[in-house]
């Protein structure tokens, strides 16, 4: 009876705990101390419909290229408020509309190449104009198994899945970095990925980088959906061990 309550003991301890493999991130399938990983075109985010973008636009002729800004006030500061203010939004067909310059279309773009696109165009207009385009109210959403899930913007071009995760302060020992889902919405709907965050070639995947309204959910583990995080292990430990006694007193009665 003795040696089945310690069974039982070294289990439920056991059913709690969680393999490093499913735990530990970027696991590259041979062992060594470094390796690079090359980058790639398809880590560029492309504009799409709906994004917000911000197009600044400078110019040697003052009074023509104040016409590309409604007018704020001359005191105004440059804020992540007033960025918004001044930003444009890309239709459903992917053009945006802009002084003077009219429809351009700039979905499927980087900001860069809208950028030298606008520029192109403005050149019509304005003496040795150069323009910068960057989005605005980047927001992405990390829910599930994480310390602080939430929504949280971001100024970067560029957000890494990682980095994502890192705004929500990591994820919990019982989050499943086998099986990530990532929902990302376009003008076709809503699709949903699954990624595994503990092997390296997610670095090399197009969901490495994020898109703006990209939503993380971390699932639980099974060991999570069973409730042993929360399992009074210590309170099961003292009933055995008094059990033990109550049994050991028993016999040498």
């Amino acid at each position: 009876m003795k040696k089945y309550g310690f069974l039982l003991l070294i289990l439920v301890i056991m059913a709690g705990c969680v393999s490093q493999k499913r735990i530990v991130l970027i696991q590259s399938p041979k062992k060594q101390a470094s390796y690079d990983y090359p980058a790639g075109k398809r880590r560029e985010v492309k504009i799409e419909p709906m994004d917000e973008l911000y197009i600044n636009v400078n110019s040697i002729d003052q009074s023509g290229y104040n016409f590309f800004k409604p007018d704020m006030g001359a005191t105004m500061s440059i804020t992540e408020a007033s960025i918004a203010v001044l930003s444009y939004t890309v239709n459903d067909s992917g053009f945006i509309l802009l002084p003077f310059l009219g429809k351009l279309k700039v979905s499927g773009l980087t900001t860069e190449e809208a950028a030298i696109k606008i520029q192109e165009e403005a050149k019509s207009r304005l003496n040795s104009p150069m323009v910068s385009v960057r989005f605005v109210n980047s927001y992405v959403t990390v829910l599930g198994e994480v310390q602080k899930p939430g929504t949280y913007s971001y100024l970067k071009q560029q957000m890494t899945i990682f980095k994502a995760i890192g705004l929500a302060s990591d994820l919990t020992e019982y989050g499943n970095r086998r099986k990530v889902a990532l929902l990302r919405e376009d003008k076709n709907g809503v699709h949903k990925y699954y990624l595994d965050l503990t092997k390296d070639d997610i670095i090399n995947s197009e969901f490495y980088y994020l898109r703006p309204n990209d939503v993380i959910y971390i699932e639980p583990l099974k060991v999570r959906w069973w409730g042993m995080k929360e399992f009074p292990f210590m309170l099961l430990m003292a009933a055995l061990t008094n059990y033990l006694l109550i049994w050991n007193y028993s016999k040498k009665g």
